[in-house]
């Protein structure tokens, strides 16, 4: 009988192997586990909170493999969408990240970007809140699955600011399959407003959490009247706003461009008075920016429009009626729902296959806009929720599980 051989890897070694095997058992876990997961030791901890691993966990699950969650806009009337819909059922996710601000009234979110919430404080709606007002540009860049956040005030704006903060619009771009970091684009009047709040020149200010600076840019950015730069959406490396007349203006972050996309007319039903609501989002699996306009007169069929890739402009990729729905969700009828997201159909390969996640009071609805087919996903019950109406409203953020540093 041969005598057993000891192994031949020295300490040093063995403790690598120990620390490759779990890094790799680890980056396999949901983020908001792997958060709870920091309490088993401080080894753990240390592990986790590295940034190399949080850039290494979010590469393995990129933001655009599921949603959890869809959250209500502000936090003193916060309410959310629990999404599980890879199982077939919700999750029971109960949380408010955003209760992260003291002694301010109310937080409110300005945009969600890949796991990241940019946020501001709301402006107090008494005078016992007076005191946590200020005229300086104040706002926040939220981890909601972390609770980390950063503060932001952009310097050139705020030091401009005599009464009223002059920043117009802005908007986080983070895209972790490129970096680990985000930034943050300020646009703010050059000049007191003119009027109604607008003025035509702008400068562009820019934050950078890698090297934890701000860069003012030389050139003016010469705003449109009709473009709401108050809503910024990300996609392909550029932050883009839309008009009423869905002409688009953009800023692409790294060649540092500013662009516009002409709109188009609207035709005599189509008007701005009689527009309901509208979706202007990146699609969810990214690289697509999609344009939704709900009209009093046809709740129930509508254009889901699709921007070229080369901003040659929008085109109409779906036309979409919700009437088969209104059988079993007939609050539909009475614009009793909300748009969630626009996604690929799971398992499938064809890019054309695409399903529109609409939410109406305790269901959650997957329609399918290529064979017309839909499937319904009751809500959990949730004490003190009535879902006698929706949880959320027309202004509604996705929420992705990442351990992206803030």
């Amino acid at each position: 009988m041969q005598p057993l051989k000891r192994c031949g890897s020295s300490l040093p070694e063995t403790i690598l192997d120990y620390e490759d095997i779990l890094t790799e058992i680890l980056v396999r876990v949901p983020a908001r586990t792997l958060v709870r997961f920091k309490c088993v030791s401080k080894h753990w901890l240390s592990l986790i909170s590295n940034p190399n691993f949080c850039h290494l966990h979010t590469l393995r699950n990129p933001p655009h493999s599921s949603i959890s969650a869809f959250f209500a806009r502000t936090s003193n009337e916060f309410g959310l969408v629990p999404l599980d819909l890879d199982h077939g059922q919700t999750s029971n996710s109960n949380c408010n990240p955003l209760n992260f601000g003291h002694n301010l009234y109310a937080i409110e979110i300005v945009q969600s970007c890949n796991g990241l919430f940019l946020c501001c404080p709301l402006p107090a709606e008494d005078s016992s809140f007076s005191a946590t007002t200020t005229s300086k540009p104040l706002y926040y860049v939220l981890n909601p699955t972390t609770n980390q956040f950063s503060t932001l005030t952009p310097p050139a704006a705020a030091a401009a600011t005599t009464g009223k903060p002059r920043v117009f619009g802005c908007a986080l771009a983070f895209d972790p399959s490129k970096s680990p970091h985000y930034k943050v684009v300020f646009i703010w009047c050059v000049n007191e407003p003119i009027h109604a709040g607008w003025c035509p020149y702008h400068h562009i200010e820019i934050y950078s959490s890698e090297t934890r600076s701000w860069r003012l840019l030389d050139s003016s950015f010469d705003t449109q009247p009709q473009v709401r730069y108050e809503e910024g959406v990300y996609c392909n490396g550029a932050v883009h706003w839309v008009g009423t007349d869905c002409e688009m203006s953009y800023y692409h972050i790294d060649e540092e461009r500013v662009g516009l996309v002409d709109g188009f007319p609207r035709s005599h039903e189509k008007n701005l008075y009689t527009r309901l609501s509208r979706y202007f989002r990146e699609s969810h699996g990214g690289g697509h920016l999609h344009l939704i306009d709900i009209y009093g007169y046809s709740l129930t069929k509508f254009e889901v429009m699709e921007m070229g890739r080369d901003y040659s402009g929008w085109f109409v990729k779906y036309n979409v009626d919700l009437d088969p729905l209104c059988t079993t969700s007939p609050q539909i009828l009475r614009a009793i729902f909300v748009l969630l997201t626009l996604a690929p159909e799971e398992n499938e390969e064809d890019e054309e296959s695409s399903s529109l996640l609409l939410h109406t009071p305790g269901k959650v609805i997957s329609y399918n806009l290529r064979n017309k087919t839909f499937k319904s996903i009751d809500l959990t019950p949730k004490a003190g929720v009535d879902d006698s109406f929706c949880r959320i409203d027309l202004q509604n953020y996705r929420y992705v599980e990442s351990l992206g540093v803030v």
